[in-house]
Parts: structure tokens; sequence; C-alpha cells
């Protein structure tokens, strides 16, 4: 399992990408949500915007977190989509939990437009109470964090210097990177 960490100022943006129904390709399915008004997506951003407002000299208040999952989790971890929508809910709040993001506004949506599972989460560096969640170390306690998950779901761990990398994928500079690292 894999977490990718964004920090943006603006909810509606992100929130339109995260919860975009409308995109067959992507057919995002909100899997749950806390604290907001989730009617449409303009409510939802606006539920994120009057809890971020208490502290309006924050000028980064949203967090966008892609939890990406390995294809070999697949079958094995996703039976079927009403229990892998589950599980995965599970994973994310415990991702949540053990990185400190408690007591606050988020939603977590999955899309279907990849061959790996993987789900958004957008929330509020805003809680609850008005105080400012941390994100000192976060990058640290990512991987710690997403190292403890994978091993306690017995999820896929890919090896270090893994030749089933998508070269495809790569920027030119990443991929002079990789070609140096590999020979």
């Amino acid at each position: 399992m894999i977490a990718k960490i964004k920090t943006r100022a603006d909810f509606g943006g992100i929130v339109n990408y995260a919860n975009d129904q409308k995109n067959k390709k992507k057919s995002a399915t909100l899997l749950e949500h806390e604290g907001i008004c989730a009617i449409n997506n303009k409510t939802i951003a606006d539920s994120f915007q009057i809890q971020a407002s208490m502290r309006p000299k924050v000028k980064s208040p949203v967090k966008h977190v892609s939890l990406a999952f390995s294809p070999q989790d697949n079958h094995p971890l996703f039976p079927t989509m009403q229990k892998g929508n589950a599980l995965m809910v599970e994973i994310a709040k415990k991702w949540m939990d053990q990185m400190g993001i408690r007591n606050t506004q988020y939603i977590i949506a999955r899309h279907h437009d990849t061959k790996h599972p993987h789900c958004h989460i957008v929330f509020n560096r805003i809680d609850n109470n008005g105080n400012l969640i941390s994100d000192s170390n976060e990058r640290i306690r990512n991987a710690k964090v997403c190292r403890a998950l994978t091993k306690e779901y017995k999820l896929y761990f890919a090896p270090k210097n893994s030749k089933a990398r998508n070269k495809s994928r790569l920027r030119p500079h990443q991929l002079r990177k990789y070609n140096l690292r590999s020979s």
C-alpha cells in the first residue's frame, strides 16, 4: 500500500476530482464521509470551507491522500465490491488515525479507473475544535504507517529493486535515474 499526500488551498477542485461520479471512466463511489453535507460536491466543499474559516490565516487547509494498493491485492483483499469497499474504508480510517488525523471532516471516495484498487481521502486540516492538524514529518510517519498497515492486512510488499516497474510511466529524468540504479 502506498499513500501519496498533497496539500491544497481549495476544497472545490479536489472534491470534484475525488468524488467525480459523472466521469464513467473513474466511476467514483463516495464510501464514507463525516462532518459534511454530502448532497453534492458543492455542498461538500462548502462544508469543508465553513470549518476552515475558523482559521483564516491557514493558507492550505486541504489535504488530499491517494491510498493505492497493489494489483496483486485485487482478488484476495477485495473479493466482492461490497466487502472490498468496507475493507478499504477500514484501512483508510486506520491510516488516518495512525497519522493523527482525528476529530475532523473527511470524505473517502473509491475510483475504478486503474488496474490497482485505490481510494482518495480528502480531509480538513482544521479540526472540529478549530485546531490545526499538524503535518510536520508527515512523509516519515506516512512511510511507517503504510508499512505497518501493509503488514497488518497481509498486503503485497513490492521488492525493493523491482524489475516489474512500469518504465513507460516514468518521466525522462526518472527513467535516466532508474536506468542508472538498475545497471
